[in-house]
């Protein structure tokens, strides 16, 4: 099984649905919730035929439905509850720009893309997992959707490409900054990251 870059999966089937201010309410079932925004991508391709507008639609549409708080605490197990509000909040920050600006350029809107369902798991405590096999051009990815409801809607917070979690990939990487240069030294490393992708 061939893989391709996560945001393909991630945008293009989970991340890339209609204009969040016409958006209906989110399904009741997790398996409705991606069929749902599988299906509104079309209508956003076809909103958005330049590149550049597209990925500034996705962005936003991102906003709407990646819980980035609940992501950056699973990211930071060890850390998370050490940081006082304003370091979470800004670590947050730093991480969103990081998320949406290394996966927004990969989403290449010319390549299809098609998914076949493999159901879905809700449990006990209230989050959901969406199983898949995204199909882009000749390559494929099993890929799983990992959700809770907050405020009565689904909210993203992991996807799981060919067996590698997103949040354990970055949680491996910024344990070792830390271990290595303390928390100061991993916000560091982030902000030049994100400012050197502005130049």
């Amino acid at each position: 099984m061939k893989r391709f870059p996560a945001m393909a999966a991630m945008v293009a089937i989970a991340l890339a649905p209609a204009i969040p201010a016409t958006a209906a309410a989110a399904p009741a079932d997790p398996l409705g919730f991606v069929k749902k925004k599988y299906n509104e991508i079309q209508d956003l391709v076809k909103r958005y035929p330049r590149k550049a507008d597209l990925h500034q639609a996705i962005r936003d549409v991102m906003e709407t439905f990646v819980d980035y708080r609940e992501l950056s605490k699973r990211t930071l197990p060890g850390e998370w509850d050490k940081l006082k509000r304003k370091q979470q909040d800004e670590f947050i920050a730093e991480f969103k720009q990081m998320i949406q600006r290394t996966y927004v350029k990969r989403f290449n809107p010319e390549k299809e893309v098609r998914i076949d369902y493999n159901g879905s798991i809700v449990n006990d405590d209230g989050s959901a997992v969406v199983r898949s096999i995204v199909h882009s051009g000749k390559s494929e990815a099993a890929v799983d959707y990992r959700f809770h409801k907050q405020r009565g809607d689904w909210w993203a917070y992991d996807v799981v490409i060919d067996d590698v979690s997103m949040v354990q990939n970055y949680r491996k990487q910024f344990h070792d900054i830390v271990q290595k240069s303390g928390w100061d030294g991993l916000m560091a490393r982030i902000r030049k990251k994100n400012a050197k992708a502005q130049e």
